[in-house]
């Protein structure tokens, strides 16, 4: 039992070997553990860790084991990892006023609906039947906004206020002026419900068109017939805003059945159907065979359909939606949309089906097609887009200005006309110079709600990560209020790896110490009584015992990627590192949105999100337009957005429908010159320092929070370093975002520039203690290469040809005995006499001698010369 004692005290000591190393001279594959703390030292005597401020926010020294981790964490990294402070050697920052704006304060939330008795504002005086009314009650939806009340009556048009389609004949109705059907262009802010500003329009217009008098008519006068084919096309940018549309439609669909003592009845026959990218194309065609009412789609899928599915109707087509036209053109739809429009215009100037022909003169169906673009912004292409897919659209502005709470624009020329709510103003009279007033420059400005409270905080590179963890910790403290935010990066490999810190860098890591246990209680367990006498380090049963037990304890590359697929399949995770201190123990629930997932797993993941109560979505700007996620209270854009009308619907995520709502903004101290341009749209925006932010989460005295943010970012560096994947993951997330921030536009890059950047500070902010060499991943080296092979295959067989050439007249050489300087010039001969590659040799016309491999020229001639000898 002696031996086992010194088994024991010996055992510990044992280097812990580490896996290619690439410099051994630098750290010994038998070094021992005492040498090993020399990495933490080093950064005491680094530069970056000097100053008064160090000594409060220091590192505390690491043990043996944190030191034989970090320093098999220097070779996965590939360089010597120091660990520096978070609080020294950083910029100055200079004080920087809020950019407050004194009228907005006072001013009620602009995107909210009319008050509860307001009944001149509401949705009955507006023209909506009664059934419709109901189902937007069910959807907690009471009082139409703004822009509502602006819109719905234009779209209406005919069919306002009438419940049937024979109301439309009746003398009381047939005395009064009959409206016209227009185009409209809708400009709102976010979360002002511009998508029930067209889809009530349409679902009225269609249940009056399917409803019919009991006693004054027949059923025969409603319309109900599925086979018309699709009758209305709702175009979005995103598949995430293409479902929530469809969710949307199929709510308003679900209309109660009219009382039993009503005198109307109504046919059922409307149905709501999506087409997008990633979806089954075989099942969206039997679908369209069967016929899709009124269709939510994509702008990729659609020219799809039209181009190659027989069965897709459209003749009839009366209603076009361009919904987030600006976002379409952002995406580069230019040419789709043409393709799709002109697809339209051919097929519904084709006669219609004489079934049809007789419901559809009804005047509650617009007499032409009907087409509704909305925009957040009307730029240049917005507005050609307008002038081309639209006739003389009549322009409705859902912000209040100059007071006009219930005018909608015709605008023609640089002069502007206006109607009133009803829309009976006479709009005939100078309807061929109708177009959007390119002078009008308050649509260039951005707006915002009034409710929205915009922040913004000044942070150093170093600290950024720390910085965004206290911030959530912060928002997920108070478990009585439950919380949803949105944080916003500006790339996708950026959101996997914060999404995979949030979810496991919180949780608790293995140490070597721990791992010397196990080996040392598996080594106990198999020890041979005959040889107690034998040293535990020198026994060769032991170490192939030891190097056994080490390979069983790593995992397979198979089960790595079961747990990798595992992880990447669930919508959400629960992270510990964002619950902070809580007593209670619960996590928080982290989920993430991009474009490089799957349909499947964005699907799942978008409707997670909206069904919880709280929770933290980390996602690019693919949620940034057009999405409704309820509740959502905090915005956090972590990295700014490349382009500042990106701002405005990263912000329009919250702060919707006269809700309040708060927007944070990440800036370096380099690129504190955004503010004037913000300023300079009328953002109110205040300032909230960083100190403040780290107080609120770690501890109101500076040497706390110092030393508790410190702490935070060693545990995350540990985890990022634990793993040679996860150190990957970083590398690529530091790669991408430095990338996709040199996209910024260029009336913006004197503020952010790549050359302002101190890439070793950015890295610590994705929890790498040194910044990577180079700026490319090397798997999408190999992809290059590997393509560029693919493109020039006769590249290679040239090259190998060329090889095998030189080898063979070597040893013809050796075989004849011309050894030494007659077979080396044999070799440069064959060498010099190799032909440079040609790109174009693949494509190169020959003759047919030249194909057969004759001799050439000068072989010929030598030929000759040797047979005269």
């Amino acid at each position: 039992m002696d031996d086992d004692g010194m088994m024991l005290n010996f055992a510990p000591t044992r280097p812990r070997p580490v896996s290619k190393p690439k410099k051994p001279t630098q750290q010994p594959a038998n070094s021992t553990p005492s040498k090993v703390p020399s990495i933490p030292s080093r950064s005491s005597t680094d530069s970056r860790s000097t100053g008064p401020v160090a000594s409060t926010a220091s590192a505390p020294v690491e043990t043996t084991d944190e030191a034989a981790s970090a320093s098999s964490a220097k070779y996965l990294h590939g360089k010597a990892q120091i660990q520096s402070s978070l609080f020294t050697s950083n910029p100055s920052i200079k004080t920087q006023s809020s950019f407050v704006s004194s009228t907005k304060n006072d001013q009620l939330p602009s995107n909210a609906p009319g008050a509860a008795d307001d009944t001149t504002n509401s949705f009955a005086s507006l023209g909506l039947g009664s059934e419709l009314i109901q189902a937007l009650e069910k959807m907690d939806v009471h009082q139409p906004t703004l822009v509502q009340r602006r819109a719905l009556p234009l779209l209406l048009g005919p069919a306002q206020h009438q419940q049937s389609a024979y109301d439309l004949t009746t003398p009381s109705r047939t005395k009064t002026k009959t409206k016209s059907d227009v185009d409209v262009v809708v400009q709102a802010q976010t979360g002002s419900g511009k998508t029930l500003t067209y889809l009530l329009p349409i679902v009225q217009r269609l249940v009056a068109a399917s409803t019919y008098h009991t006693e004054k008519s027949s059923s025969s006068a409603a319309f109900g017939d599925r086979t018309i084919g699709t009758v209305a096309i709702i175009l979005t940018p995103t598949r995430e805003l293409a479902q929530q549309v469809t969710a949307v439609l199929q709510q308003l669909l679900q209309l109660p059945r009219p009382a039993a003592d009503s005198d109307y009845r109504r046919l059922h026959w409307m149905v709501a159907g999506m087409v997008m990218g990633g979806d089954n194309k075989a099942k969206e065609k039997a679908r369209l065979r069967k016929g899709v009412t009124l269709l939510v789609s994509t702008p990729g899928r659609l020219l799809d359909h039209l181009q190659n599915t027989k069965s897709f109707d459209i003749r009839h087509l009366k209603w076009l939606v361009l919904d987030e036209a600006d976002r379409l053109l952002d995406l580069g739809f230019e040419e789709t949309l043409k393709s799709i429009m002109d697809l339209i215009k051919e097929r519904t100037s084709q006669p219609a089906n004489n079934t049809f022909r007789q419901h559809l003169q009804s005047t509650v169906w617009p007499r032409a097609r009907q087409t509704i673009l909305c925009s957040a912004t009307l730029r240049d292409d917005v507005k050609h887009l307008a002038g081309t897919a639209l006739v003389d659209p009549v322009f409705v502005r859902g912000s209040s200005q100059d007071g006009d709470d219930d005018l909608a624009t015709v605008v023609g020329g640089s002069k502007k006309k206006r109607m009133d709510g009803d829309g009976d103003e006479h709009m005939d009279s100078n309807r061929k110079d109708h177009v959007i007033d390119n002078d009008d420059d308050d649509d260039a400005k951005f707006t915002t709600p009034n409710q929205l409270n915009q922040t913004y905080t000044i942070t150093p590179a170093k600290l950024r990560l720390v910085t965004l963890t206290a911030m959530l910790q912060q928002c997920m403290k108070d478990k009585r209020k439950a919380s949803k935010v949105i944080v916003f990066f500006s790339c996708c490999d950026s959101v996997d790896f914060h999404y995979d810190l949030f979810a496991n860098g919180g949780n608790p890591l293995k140490t070597d110490l721990d791992e010397d246990k196990d080996d040392l209680l598996a080594i106990l367990d198999n020890h041979d009584d005959d040889d107690d006498d034998d040293d535990a380090d020198d026994n060769p049963k032991h170490k192939k015992h030891y190097q056994q037990q080490q390979q069983k304890n790593k995992k397979t590359k198979k089960e790595r990627q079961e747990e990798q697929e595992t992880f990447r399949r669930q919508p959400s995770q629960v992270s510990t590192l964002l619950s902070g201190n809580n007593s209670n123990g619960d996590g928080v629930s982290v989920y993430r949105l991009h474009g490089d997932l799957e349909q499947q797993i964005r699907t799942l993941t978008f409707s997670s999100f909206s069904e919880a109560s709280s929770g933290v979505l980390l996602c690019t700007d693919v949620a940034a337009r057009g999405l409704d996620l309820p509740n959502v209270d905090r915005i956090i854009q972590y990295d700014p957005p490349t382009d500042l009308k990106d701002y405005v619907h990263r912000v329009g995520r919250t702060a919707r429908l006269g809700k309040a709502g708060e927007a944070r903004l990440f800036l370096l101290p380099s690129e504190m010159d955004y503010l004037p341009i913000l300023k300079g749209q009328g953002m109110n925006i205040q300032s909230v320092t960083v100190e403040s932010v780290l107080a609120n989460s770690f501890g109101k005295l500076q040497h706390v929070y110092e030393a508790k943010a410190q702490e935070y970012q060693n545990q995350l560096e540990k985890y990022v370093l634990s793993e040679e994947e996860r150190v990957m993951l970083a590398r690529k997330a530091f790669w991408s975002s430095v990338r996709a921030y040199a996209t910024h536009a260029a009336s913006e890059k004197h503020v952010f520039h790549v050359k302002k950047l101190h890439l070793g500070h950015l890295a610590k902010s994705f929890a790498l203690r040194e910044a990577p060499s180079h700026f490319q991943d090397p798997n999408k080296l190999k992809k290059k290469k590997d393509a560029k092979q693919d493109r020039m295959p006769g590249k290679q067989k040239l090259q190998d040809k060329d090889s095998g050439n030189k080898s063979k007249f070597g040893h013809s050489k050796h075989g004849n005995g011309n050894t030494g300087h007659g077979g080396g010039g044999g070799v440069g001969t064959q060498q010099r006499k190799r032909k440079q590659y040609d790109h174009a040799d693949e494509f190169a016309i020959a003759t047919a001698d030249y194909m057969t491999g004759g001799p050439t020229t000068k072989k010929k001639k030598k030929a000759a010369k040797a047979g005269g000898n």
